[in-house]
């Protein structure tokens, strides 16, 4: 494999190693052919000057039939401009609209950020930007932002496993990724604090203090009332999380009306699980880690299983025991 540079081949070991194996290619200069609902197509983008483009191409899953197309950009002294997107942006519209069942989603990496104006064509194609672009003039290195790109990376592994359809339609994959980023270590990003609130008290929290807060805590119950979701942990200690807001800390009593039961899938397949069963599953056990992907928040249980609580009133259960032969 031949790269332009450290740059492209770091961006290319970071996807080895989230998506596996033989999932990813390079390809530079590369003109883009198409099968379209009745014949062949052949595209070459052009641009000032005129080119063809140079494409990391990922396939994320064989099954579902979707391919990250992500663009690497390294300037030492500038950033990408909106030209940069703008290509990119035609790039994987263009995919996507000759494409006949194949889904096409599409990254812009830059080792030194973006300027102004590339946010706009990024949400309204659909483009992921790494890293996000702020309000304030906030300078990543390099490091930063190849982190941010891994991170990214798993949650698009992740997230694929469930229903996605939705990610599809802009500018809902732009955002996934920006929220991913968002709060990126040391530095103040969005201001989605009020998303994340402390029990009783209401002040305002973040993502990384919830995580320290349930985090080897064991699960004593779950419940589901009037479009909540209430997670019973020790100590005194509830998760609860409805689709805007999450809640968690100490309480001194709960009273939870009028429990229903939510639906309830397990694994890639969506196999029917009865809520009875998944408090089966989880009860006892340690939450051993947490992730919130905006249109749902997932705990992982014991390293066993991965609780997705989606809102409203779903749960999706991945089994580890039970998907072993996935990737055979």
């Amino acid at each position: 494999m031949k790269f332009k540079n450290q740059f492209e081949k770091v961006i290319y070991d970071i996807v080895i190693d989230v998506f596996g194996g033989e999932s990813a290619l390079i390809e530079h200069n590369k003109v883009i052919y198409i099968e379209d609902k009745m014949a062949k197509s052949t595209i070459s983008f052009a641009g000032p000057p005129k080119k063809e483009i140079d494409v990391l191409s990922v396939t994320i899953s064989k099954e579902i039939k979707t391919q990250l197309l992500i663009s690497c950009k390294e300037f030492k002294t500038s950033k990408a401009e909106p030209a940069h997107v703008q290509e990119w942006c035609s790039v994987v519209s263009t995919m996507n609209k000759h494409a006949v069942d194949s889904n096409y989603i599409g990254i812009v990496i830059s080792s030194s950020g973006f300027s102004s104006g590339c946010e706009g064509w990024a949400s309204s194609e659909n483009i992921a930007l790494i890293p996000p672009l702020k309000g304030t003039n906030i300078k990543f290195s390099e490091e930063q932002v190849l982190r941010m790109f891994r991170r990214v990376c798993i949650a698009i592994f992740r997230r694929l496993k469930f229903p996605f359809e939705d990610l599809i339609v802009a500018p809902n994959f732009f955002d996934f990724c920006f929220t991913i980023t968002s709060d990126f270590e040391g530095f103040v990003g969005a201001d989605t604090s009020s998303r994340y609130k402390k029990v009783s008290k209401g002040w305002n929290s973040n993502f990384s203090e919830l995580v320290n807060s349930i985090i080897g805590r064991k699960i004593e119950s779950i419940y589901y009332s009037k479009g909540k979701f209430y997670i019973i942990l020790d100590e005194n200690f509830l998760l609860s999380y409805s689709q805007n807001h999450i809640e968690f800390g100490e309480f001194d009593k709960l009273e939870i009306e009028n429990d229903e039961s939510p639906l309830c899938k397990k694994n890639i397949n969506n196999e029917d699980i009865s809520f009875e069963s998944v408090r089966e599953l989880i009860i006892g056990a340690k939450v051993t880690s947490a992730a919130d992907f905006q249109e749902y928040i997932e705990l992982g249980i014991d390293g066993k299983l991965n609780l997705g609580l989606l809102s409203p009133k779903r749960i999706h259960v991945m089994i580890f025991d039970e998907t072993k032969d996935w990737n055979k």
